[in-house]
Parts: C-alpha cells; structure tokens; sequence
C-alpha cells in the first residue's frame, strides 16, 4: 500500500516537470523508492528493530525446561512463607543492564560467545543473568545452571538463585532441588535456603519436609546455618534441637565462625552446655582458639595456669582432656617453634615427649633448616631419636634429595642411623630400590633388617619381580633369603 502511495505521489510530481526534464527525475524517484522498500525489507528481517520476540529467546529461554510445581505443593509453600519483594541490589557492574528489555538482554547473552574471555565478560553476563531473573528467574537460572555445568563460574548460578530466592524463596528452593548435577544443587539449594532463612526462618525450617533426599535436606541446612552463623547464639538455640548427627555438623558450622571472631565469648557458651554438646565442640574451640591465642586457649584447657589471664577455664575430665589435646596439637602446628620453646616451660614440659614427633614434623615442612638446628638441640637419648626420625621422614617426603644431603652429614652413627631408616621408609611407596639402596646402609644390624623387612614390602606391591631379585642378589637380605 505504501509502494503504491509513493508511485502515485510520484507521478503527480513529475507531471509539473518539462518534458526534457522528466526522465532525469524519473530515474531519481525509482532509486528513491528502491531505498524505501530495501529498508522496510531489512527492518523487518530484525525482529529487535521492530520490538518482536526472536528465535535466540527460544534458543536460550526455551530449551531448559524443569518441570512446574504440582498446586498443592505451591500452596503448601505459599502458607507457609510470607514472601518478601525486596529488590535486588545491583552492584556498579550491573548499572548499564539495569533498563535493558528482555528481548535486549537475551540478545546481549547471545553475544556473549564471542567476547573476549575474563573478567570484563564474566561481569558483563553476571549482570545481564541478574536482569533476566527480574523478567524470568526460572529461566535465568537454567541459562546460568547450564553455563555452571559448561565451565561458567559457579558464582553465576549462585548469584542467580540468590536474586530469585528473594523474589520467591519458595519458587527458587523447589526449583534448586530437582537440580540433578550434586555439586551445583548443593550451591543452589543452599543459596536459596540461606536467603529464605534471612527473610522467614519459620517457613524455611518447615519447608525441608518437602525435600526429597537426604543430601538435598543437608544442603539446605547448611545454607541456614551458614546465615545464621552471623548470630550465633540465636542459631544455636534451633541447631540444639536438630536430630543426632546433623546436629553435631550443623554445630561446627554455626559454631566455627563464632570461634574465630570471638573465642572467649563462644567458650563461656559451651560451658554452660551439657555435655553432649560439649564433646564435639571442645576441640574446636580449642583448636582454633590455640591458632590465634595460644596463650589463652592453654589456660582454658588448664595447660597453663601461669600471668595474668582470667575468664573461664574447664572442669578436669574427659571435655578438657579432650580441647587439651586439640589446643596443643593445633598449636604445634601452626606455630611449632614457638610450641618447642613453651614446652620447655614447667607448664608445657610434660607435654613435650608426646609431642616431639610433631614439632619436628611441623617445624620441617615450614621451614627444614632452622628445624634441623633444633634437632641437635635436644638432649641425645629417646626424645632427640624421636625428633630426628620425624624430621627425615618429613624431608624425605617434600625432598628427598636435599634430605639425604642431611643425613649423609649426621657425623654420629646413631643418629644418622635413625635417619636412614626414615628415609627409607617414607621413601618406600613412592621409590622402593632407592629406599633399599639407603637402608642396606644403615649399620645396626637389627634396625637395618626391620627396616629393609618395611621396605620390602612395598617394594613387592610396586614391582615384585625387582623386589624378588634385590632379596636374592643383596648381601643385606641373607635374613630374608635364610627365612624363605
């Protein structure tokens, strides 16, 4: 209609013109309406010129499909949650998305393919996911658990289901459940529950009646606990009440970040516990108390008794025996010089010769030459062959090379001795020929052959046929060849 408008009008016009004239003109109008008609070809070949839904919202929308909520369920959730639209808070990322339509998100999703990869990208499809769940979340959500299991960052699904949960937790905590792939349903589910938990702890305790397996129901208590961990002792109070075993999960976790924020407060808590729930919590608090207040988690467990620390100290028996043990052990590890000098204190001397082992097991995975000056510290007898066995063997493992160097320079047979058969035993799973080699080198007879009698016996999982012929052809292994 509009070709046939343009040709009247156009006739009309060069009615007025001159006769020489008209043919110049009437090649002009043709190209003119040449021009009009190939534009309104081209515009309507874009279906995002003209406003139109386009195929890649059904490409990218479409082929995911979960299936609907059954409507006794929804009502089920729906009476029992009070849902709450707040609106999500876009980061700086996000403001160039935030007035974009559907069908411009969906096209700029489409482009991203074929962006360059990195954080620009990644932050630029994170916005665009978090503008479609405003219009579609169950849709953004596929498109972002699918992305996941394409080798998106997990953050993505993660974001996406956050912002849907606080727009419907119950549409979102239904849907992360079905999800199949474990992992990804475990960032969802819990997502979504720790976001429901925030806005309506009542409706999301009662909802895990509707979720199917075991492993779904543990990830939704561990997004609770993890939201409710921000106030611990209002968690605490619900996580009491739990069942057995995640009972005693979902402790550590509410309980853990309390411990590191505030172990003196968390402390005076669980003094005050029965003690089934004192037992598992003990060492935790010990442990972590011990990594960032040595000092402190000691005279609690009554390790220490000396300064002027006060507050709360356990009761003996087997709760203190118990955080004892895990303050100690933590210490050591985290800082094993430091725990080598305290145990040189009344306090922490009878301490010591349990610990040994470890110290010098700690101290030479951080730092093998200090620890090996240590070492040669201590008095010789049981304690310095303990440290000096603990500390090859943990050599051994990281360097072999460089551990051996140090034992060949041990000047005292004894200890060098003790050294050798470390090596060899914490070298025997990984090279069991060099690790006989070295223990056929050790010079008391009764430690060499039970320490070739060890290595032997990997050596024979490893490679029989090579164990088989060194025991025949060793003059070490006529012990062995004589038992046979």
């Amino acid at each position: 209609m509009m070709v046939k408008t343009l040709s009247f009008s156009a006739m009309s016009i060069i009615s007025m013109f001159p006769i020489s004239k008209r043919g110049t003109f009437l090649i002009f109008i043709t190209l003119l309406v040449f021009m009009v008609v190939a534009g309104l070809i081209v515009v309507g070949s874009d279906p995002w010129l003209l406003g139109k839904k386009s195929d890649l919202k059904i490409a990218v929308a479409g082929r995911f499909h979960l299936p609907k909520s059954t409507a006794e369920e929804q009502d089920s959730f729906l009476k029992l949650s009070k849902i709450t639209n707040e609106p999500v808070s876009p980061s700086s990322g996000q403001q160039s998305s935030e007035t974009l339509t559907l069908d411009q998100v969906l096209h700029a999703l489409a482009l991203i393919p074929t962006m360059t990869p990195g954080d620009d990208t990644d932050a630029k499809e994170l916005s665009l996911v978090l503008r479609w769940v405003s219009f579609e979340p169950e849709r953004a959500c596929e498109y972002a658990y699918h992305s996941a299991l394409d080798g998106a960052d997990e953050n993505l699904l993660m974001a996406a289901v956050s912002a849907w949960a606080r727009i419907d937790p119950v549409s979102a905590a239904r849907w992360s459940s079905k999800l199949r792939s474990p992992l990804l349903r475990d960032i969802a589910v819990s997502t979504a529950f720790g976001i429901w938990m925030s806005t309506n702890q009542s409706a999301a305790m009662s909802s895990l009646k509707f979720l199917q397996g075991s492993a779904t129901r543990s990830s939704a208590w561990s997004g609770m606990a993890n939201v409710s961990s921000k106030n611990p002792r209002a968690a605490l109070t619900w996580v009491e009440k739990l069942p057995g075993p995640i009972r005693e999960r979902m402790l550590q976790q509410v309980f853990g970040s309390w411990i590191r924020r505030d172990p003196l407060s968390a402390a005076e808590w669980l003094s005050k516990q029965p003690l089934d729930i004192q037992l598992p919590l003990a060492g935790r608090v010990a442990a972590e108390w011990a990594r960032k207040d040595p000092q402190a988690a000691l005279y609690w467990v009554l390790a220490s008794s000396s300064g002027s620390l006060t507050g709360p100290r356990l009761s003996p028996g087997p709760v203190q025996r118990r955080a004892l043990d895990a303050a100690i052990g933590s210490f050591v590890s985290s800082d094993p010089e430091a725990a080598a000098v305290w145990m040189t204190t009344p306090p922490g001397r009878p301490f010591f010769s349990q610990r040994v082992a470890s110290i010098a097991s700690s101290w030479a995975s951080i730092d093998p030459y200090t620890a090996s000056s240590w070492v040669w510290t201590l008095q010789a007898g049981k304690d310095r062959d303990t440290a000096v066995g603990a500390f090859s063997a943990t050599w051994t493992r990281s360097d072999p090379a460089e551990a051996l160097r140090w034992i060949q320079g041990i000047r005292k047979a004894a200890d060098r001795n003790t050294a050798l058969s470390s090596f060899g035993g914490a070298l025997a799973s990984s090279d069991p020929e060099t690790a006989a080699y070295w223990s056929t080198q050790i010079s008391e007879r009764s430690l060499r052959e039970e320490t070739l009698t060890r290595v032997l016996s990997q050596w024979r999982i490893i490679n029989p046929g090579a164990a088989a012929q060194f025991i025949q052809t060793s003059s070490a292994m006529v012990f062995m060849r004589k038992r046979s």
